[in-house]
């Protein structure tokens, strides 16, 4: 029972654990780490890890590309480079720079084999010929030289950043050095990528709060007409809020791109238990004159039913855990939790500030047309069921078919910004050089007495470094055979013909010989011990779908042409990690749905007793997320890490109205014993408040359209088609099934 005792009571434990949770929003952070996105508990994970131990992450690197409108080697461009790069080098956490300019060969001269730079900086007449002998080289080439020509490019290897701060700092340290040295520069890498997206999040995460409370409150005007009344909803629903990011400060979870969405979906999930507890108080304000009667009759009425729709919406989200990626469960965790706190923190509040304070209750018939509407829908129903089951078998056949073109696909940098200038330097590298993607394949000699360094595992080798270049188009393959050819080189002319295999058993003596005299340095980047080696390289970014279908070829081929008793090998990295978490999407996607459609089946099932009730209760549910799935096949948006989330949010909250409006139809179904009565009076009671949460719902997520990230655009967009689909399923689709199927008996129930 509420009366002002108990609604004391509720107001003074409600703030006291609130405040418990504001007081940890200062501890609140934004991160967004990569590696988060791996597949867990995962075998190729576990080795992985356990092969960056050994060789380090591949991923921890800068790209630089140094544009020049003039000649590419000529001395006004490459010595501000090189004097920039040297500084590079002395940065604490740099490990190893890459480039043209401070490169070296070991030639032979009258003195022995002696350190030559790869380009005379100092020296026109040298640097002229060290251009031609650079361009006609294979490997410096590929690796160094822009397709269009006008660009130059380097490697910087770093060390692993332990905070996304120490990130940023080493690379605007970098960029920092180049800042009046060069016209322009290009520069890619995770840690580059890491603070873009960071950046858009902390933009979005109070973009998306300010505008859905603009928006919700426009709408609130329009329905509660009453200024107490909006602030009080507008305040629990902000006070749902608050404790959940106080619990993720709590548990130290900090706000990535998929946890900055929690905010607003909670604040309109908040409102809409607010709306349907406010509308159950205006209808029963005239019917009781008295307004602490009519807030404990809507509590009776509507709070089970709340309930039972915070809890399948709840259960909605979990099932994001079985997409088995860590930034996705968190989502589902976090928001799920939010959930049922917004059920408590609504249920505590708002009928003890009503009680408290005694607003005035505007009449609902002020708001004619969404009052008369259900009736107008219920003609519809009784008079075109026919129609309305034939357009729905039609448009389940038209979904079918866009379901069929729907695909599994992601890029790197794709959710930025079209504009984002991290994006285009991502696009530049793609397009100019051989990619900004690493690919890496580890090696090992199977055969004790044949190392990594033989002549049998280095022809073997470049076997499969062909088979690369041919099927996954990577380029700057660097391994113990681009060693073995450089070796070569130098022990003949240097000349850049002769980088290639040894061609005779002494050459091949001599290479390894000199390789282990003078490239120690080289053979501890590609060569950790006699047995275990790797090729790394770099490839375009043509999505995940391209790359696994790339992998796949390659891995085929090498089936073929490998001598497996010699030497052993797998795909590692961070590409291949990425990749394979889109894979398995579709799979536990569905998983997940299916456990989702259990529990509510489950649910209903005990809720009517009524296996018939389980079926007319999924079916107008499945609809929006049919219809979703379809678009996005239709208009060729794929599936992915991000865009997955769409389905769980999707069924998790629009079975809320459809349990809603059963809910009452069940009490008025034992009620009148009829159920074309029974149908009018729940549509009459409920429509109205089903229609008005269901705006404010599609506001709020509409208000994701507002996003920097491409993902996030389309999540707001789809889930809102869901809202405004399942508001058609529930009033149109769900009455028919209604009709059609349950016996008019009141006993069925």
């Amino acid at each position: 029972m509420i009366n002002k005792r108990t609604s004391i009571f509720s107001v003074l434990i409600a703030f006291f654990f609130l405040g418990l949770l504001a007081f940890q929003l200062p501890n609140l952070a934004f991160d967004y780490e990569l590696e988060n996105f791996f597949p867990k508990n995962d075998p190729d994970l576990a080795y992985y890890q356990e092969f960056s131990e050994t060789f380090g992450h591949d991923n921890d690197y800068l790209l630089i590309a140094f544009e020049t409108t003039g000649r590419l080697f000529d001395q006004s461009f490459l010595n501000p480079i090189d004097s920039g790069l040297m500084k590079v080098e002395k940065l604490p956490n740099t490990l190893q720079v890459y480039s043209p300019t401070s490169l070296r060969f070991l030639a032979k001269t009258p003195m022995g084999l002696l350190p030559i730079p790869l380009l005379h900086l100092s020296d026109t007449l040298k640097l002229k010929k060290d251009s031609l002998r650079f361009y006609g080289h294979p490997l410096y080439r590929e690796m160094f030289i822009s397709k269009s020509g006008n660009s130059l490019k380097s490697i910087i290897v770093h060390k692993r950043f332990e905070s996304k701060e120490t990130a940023d700092d080493y690379v605007e340290e970098v960029k920092n050095i180049f800042q009046d040295r060069t016209p322009q520069i290009r520069i890619a890498g995770k840690a580059v990528a890491q603070t873009a997206f960071v950046n858009a999040v902390k933009d979005d995460f109070a973009k998306f709060i300010l505008i859905a409370m603009v928006l919700i409150f426009g709408w609130l005007v329009i329905f509660m007409r009453r200024i107490s009344l909006i602030i009080t909803a507008l305040s629990i629903a902000g006070f749902s809020v608050v404790a959940t990011i106080g619990l993720m400060a709590t548990t130290g979870k900090e706000i990535d791109v998929l946890s900055s969405l929690i905010p607003t979906i909670l604040l309109v999930v908040a409102m809409s238990d607010i709306i349907h507890l406010f509308t159950h108080i205006q209808d029963e304000l005239p019917k009781t004159n008295d307004l602490k009667t009519a807030i404990n009759n809507a509590v009776k009425q509507v709070g089970l039913a709340t309930l039972l729709t915070s809890f399948t919406t709840a259960v909605g989200f979990l099932t994001l855990i079985t997409l088995n990626v860590k930034p996705i469960i968190d989502l589902g965790i976090y928001a799920a939790l939010g959930i049922i706190m917004a059920f408590i923190i609504t249920y505590l509040l708002y009928p003890a500030i009503i009680t408290l304070f005694k607003p005035a209750i505007p009449s609902p018939q002020d708001d004619s047309f969404l009052t008369n509407l259900p009736n107008r829908i219920f003609v519809t129903v009784t008079n075109r069921s026919k129609t309305i089951m034939i357009t729905a078998v039609v448009l389940f056949a038209i979904c079918t078919i866009g379901i069929s073109r729907l695909e599994i696909d992601a890029y790197l940098v794709n959710d930025l910004p079209k504009n984002d200038p991290v994006k285009s330097d991502f696009i530049f590298f793609d397009r100019e050089f051989t990619g900004s993607k690493p690919f890496t394949l580890s090696l090992w000699s199977k055969d004790p007495s044949n190392p990594i360094y033989s002549q049998a595992v280095i022809t073997e080798l470049d076997k499969i470094e062909k088979e690369i270049k041919i099927h996954t188009k990577a380029g700057d393959l660097t391994s113990p055979v681009s060693i073995v050819k450089l070796a070569n080189q130098s022990l003949h002319s240097t000349s850049p013909a002769q980088y290639k295999l040894p061609e005779t058993d002494a050459d091949w003596k001599r290479v390894f010989h000199y390789i282990r005299k003078y490239h120690a340095d080289r053979q501890s980047i590609k060569v950790n011990t006699k047995s275990l080696a790797q090729i790394t390289g770099y490839f375009q970014d043509l999505g995940s779908k391209d790359a696994t279908l790339k992998h796949e070829k390659l891995l085929n081929a090498l089936d073929d042409k490998v001598n497996h008793q010699l030497i052993g090998y797998r795909l590692t990295g961070t590409t291949l990690l990425i990749d394979k978490s889109h894979e398995m999407l579709s799979k536990n996607l569905i998983k997940g749905l299916t456990l989702a459609m259990v529990i509510v089946g489950l649910i209903t099932g005990l809720l009517f007793k009524s296996w018939k009730m389980i079926l007319i209760t999924l079916i107008p549910n499945l609809f929006p997320i049919l219809v979703v799935a379809a678009i996005m096949g239709y208009f060729q948006i794929p599936l992915n890490l991000s865009t997955s989330v769409i389905f769980a949010i999707s069924f998790g909250i629009v079975v809320d109205d459809t349990i809603h409006f059963l809910s009452q139809f069940k009490h008025e179904y034992h009620t009148t014993g009829t159920k074309q009565e029974a149908i009018r009076k729940a549509l009459t009671k409920t429509g109205r408040p089903i229609i008005i949460t269901t705006i404010i719902l599609t506001t709020g997520f509409i208000v994701f359209c507002f996003s920097s990230f491409s993902a996030t655009f389309y999540m707001g967009l789809f889930v809102s088609v869901s809202f405004v689909t399942a508001l058609a399923a529930d009033l149109y689709l769900l009455p028919v099934l209604l009709l059609w199927w349950l016996p008019n008996k009141t006993q069925s129930m």
